[in-house]
């Protein structure tokens, strides 16, 4: 085999002058296989420099990079947004079921205040969503609070819940379970910090149950 610009493969000489001794049936079927045999390619030409020596790999594409996922961050909490805002618009905002409202009216101790009760429907154990609007009470020091409770011929009988206040309306929610019925009037007192709990409280807010 010589080299230059090309590989040329050295030819074998014709089956005639190899082969003796077959028969003209023989030597026929021999150069017909032999034909198949030559017309099959030779090897592969050597690899070109480009396999034998790789380039190095890429460093790969970071498809989230931090300024993307900011967007993405900030875009989501646009999109949250958009959507609380509509569905508070189609539903009308406030989605409380309420079944009674009650009005309750200041007492000379607590002049210009105001609240309204409303309640929600009892399910089947009896328990019901109370739900208190209240303005015009003035914030306790801390560690105070007021409560919300219903009174029985004047005299304390339970506790509803208990809440603080600051400027303009305050909204508390709780969950009772008491049977109305066997009340007459809702109340609302203060507790004051670092003072014994008094056994007869200062009435604030009252309203008929």
């Amino acid at each position: 085999m010589t080299q230059g610009g090309n590989e040329e493969r050295r030819r074998p000489a014709p089956l005639p002058e190899l082969i003796d001794d077959v028969s003209a049936d023989e030597l026929s079927e021999l150069e017909r296989v032999d034909g198949i045999l030559r017309a099959v390619p030779g090897p592969p030409p050597a690899l070109p420099p480009s396999l034998r020596h790789p380039a190095p790999p890429r460093e790969p594409v970071r498809l989230w990079t931090r300024r993307r996922v900011a967007v993405a961050v900030a875009l989501a909490a646009v999109l949250s947004a958009l959507f609380f805002g509509l569905g508070t618009r189609v539903t009308g905002g406030d989605s409380f079921n309420a079944k009674a409202a009650i009005q309750m009216d200041a007492t000379k101790n607590a002049k210009g205040a105001s609240a309204l009760i409303k309640l929600g429907p009892a399910d089947a154990s009896g328990n019901r969503t109370l739900r208190l609007s209240v303005s015009g009470l003035k914030p306790l020091p801390g560690g105070g609070y007021y409560v919300l409770w219903l009174a029985k011929g004047g005299d304390y009988a339970a506790t509803c819940g208990t809440f603080s206040v600051g400027p303009g309306e305050t909204e508390a929610e709780w969950t009772v379970s008491y049977r109305l019925g066997d009340y007459d009037t809702w109340v609302v007192t203060a507790r004051f910090p670092n003072q014994p709990r008094p056994e007869d409280p200062p009435w604030l807010l009252k309203a008929n149950v």
